[in-house]
């Protein structure tokens, strides 16, 4: 287990990097402790309840980041996805004006009227 913990610990962001540190030193604690000595056992208690927030801290950033609770082990909510920027263009064709058709010139001619003759 102290072994896994300082894998993490050495591929940790720099975000959680001192809390992997506290936790991976807990660890090592616990390891180390003799449980028949009751000074160490309480050494190592002090240290878990000063741990508990760098715990905290861990688990939130790898719940919100990998959506994995890592006090189960279990995937929760589907992982967020990572946000994309779809750049959309829009091709507008450029209107030509075209001249409108004239009309053909019309004439209009006044015939005067023939002239009749009486007789």
């Amino acid at each position: 287990m102290v072994n896994r913990y300082e894998r993490l610990l050495d591929r940790s962001p720099l975000t959680i990097e001192s809390d992997m540190k506290v936790l991976t030193d807990l660890l090592r604690q616990a390891a180390n402790v003799d449980p028949t000595k009751q000074d160490e056992v309480q050494k190592l208690a002090d240290a878990s309840y000063h741990a508990n927030q760098s715990a905290l801290n861990v688990r939130d950033w790898v719940k919100s980041t990998c959506a994995v609770d890592i006090t189960t082990g279990m995937n929760i909510t589907p992982m967020r996805q990572p946000t994309t920027t779809v750049v959309t263009t829009t091709t507008v064709a450029t209107a030509t004006s075209v001249p409108a058709a004239t009309a053909a010139p019309t004439t209009s001619s006044t015939v005067a009227p023939a002239a009749t003759t009486v007789p």
